[in-house]
């Protein structure tokens, strides 16, 4: 990146201002130099509208490098950029004129991930010396990321839930106050342990949710890995289960270990009773095999941080003794069938995106759907979306989900 066509700093700084400006350029220049191309091209040499494929790309740089281990290249530019910005800070109370100090100090702090102050640097030594286009440049290059990215908060504050690629939360389900509560507790403790240890809590190691079929497991596990940003790995008692003789532990093996490599990690094992059953001994040795994996993978837990298990069941009294007790799935919690406030609510978001007549009523169906669980009332509105469908091509009518479809549709499911 060439220098700034002004004046030299020595006509225009204090000794000290000068002496902390050059060693500020200095680690500038060296950090630079570490960069990839991609994260370093000057903003005068990005052409209009390709900012975002020179940040993709200088993204993929940091990306690749961290998959194959090779950071070091990342810590030593950033101390590079951390020792420039000192030196700048300290320059400039001597020369809080001097707009190429400004402009230097935006560099750094764009490099350093820090936008915001930086549009503030780069508008000041816009402002100090107008003429100057490379200035002009960063300001236009930093207010457009800064613009988009609150273009971007203000989309999620208005909560655009359609968005597949958002990441799950809390509001994506309905539980009790009291259920959701304890997750929440629970999520506190994975984001912060040292918090909780601070406050007397022994952070678990694994979880069990238990509860009916249908009641949102598996989306629990989910917003839990996403709320505390843990990469989500799943498995089932169809993948572990080999016919070869000990191919089923080291499947379980492999499994824990890709965790422990991509910690923070959620290992998730849906109907978790298929693969760690209470233990028989004789012909169910091959079985009982596969459970003691799992139970030695799990002691390794509090050595392996990072890595949590959650177990989903709706046969508890299914599982191994072992399995449940500290250390291992310490902390349990319920996912009941939701009540009748929990299928108003599930109803209301299931039928947000569909046109009903003026004589369904929210209300009413739930108070006739005592018993289901959130995928069947799933069920009842796609049902009662196929009725619609049939009834509108043979009979015509209305042309939304009616009463009648809804009552068919409940009569259906509750016949099997």
């Amino acid at each position: 990146m060439s220098d700034v066509g002004t004046p030299s700093p020595s006509r225009r700084l204090s000794p000290e201002a000068d002496l902390h400006f050059t060693r500020g350029m200095l680690h500038l220049r060296r950090g630079e130099a570490i960069l990839p191309r991609a994260m370093s091209v000057r903003e005068d040499q990005v052409p209009p509208g390709t900012d975002v494929l020179m940040a993709l790309l200088g993204l993929a740089a940091v990306a690749t490098s961290r998959a194959f281990g090779q950071t070091e290249w990342i810590e030593q530019y950033r101390s590079e950029m951390r020792e420039a910005l000192a030196h700048f800070d300290r320059a400039l109370p001597l020369a809080p004129e001097f707009p190429e100090l400004h402009y230097r100090r935006a560099q750094a702090l764009r490099y350093l991930g820090e936008n915001d102050f930086a549009v503030d640097a780069a508008r000041r030594a816009a402002v100090l010396e107008p003429a100057n286009e490379e200035f002009a440049s960063l300001l236009r290059l930093l207010e457009t990321g800064v613009t988009r990215r609150e273009q971007q908060q203000a989309q999620q504050a208005r909560g655009h839930s359609d968005d597949p690629n958002r990441p799950l939360n809390w509001d994506d389900i309905v539980l009790p106050a009291r259920t959701k509560r304890e997750l929440r507790q629970l999520q506190l403790v994975l984001e912060d342990p040292d918090e909780a240890r601070a406050l007397g809590i022994e952070p678990p190691t694994g979880l069990l949710l238990y509860g009916p079929p249908g009641t949102g497991k598996t989306t629990v596990a989910r917003i839990l890995a996403a709320q505390t940003r843990a990469r989500f790995l799943t498995t089932s008692a169809a993948e572990i289960n080999q016919m070869w003789v000990g191919e089923s532990e080291k499947s379980v093996q492999k499994l824990f270990a890709e965790a422990r490599a991509h910690a923070p990690a959620v290992i998730f094992l849906d109907e978790i009773d298929a693969l760690v059953p209470i233990r028989a001994g004789g012909v169910h040795l091959y079985s009982d095999k596969v459970v003691n994996q799992f139970l030695h993978e799990m002691d390794g837990l509090v050595q392996n941080k990072g890595v949590f298990v959650i177990g989903a069941t709706n046969r508890p009294d299914m599982l191994d003794p072992a399995l449940i007790r500290g250390g291992r799935l310490s902390r349990q919690i319920e996912i009941p069938l939701p009540e009748l406030e929990g299928r108003i609510a599930l109803l209301q978001l299931m039928v947000r995106r569909a046109r009903l007549s003026p004589d369904v009523d929210v209300v009413t169906l739930a108070s006739q759907t005592e018993g289901f669980s959130g995928a069947d009332l799933r069920a009842l509105v796609n049902e009662a979306g196929f009725q619609a469908l049939i009834r509108i091509k043979d009979q015509g009518g209305a042309r939304a989900l009616t009463g009648e479809d809804f009552a068919y549709a409940i009569a259906n499911l509750r016949r099997g």
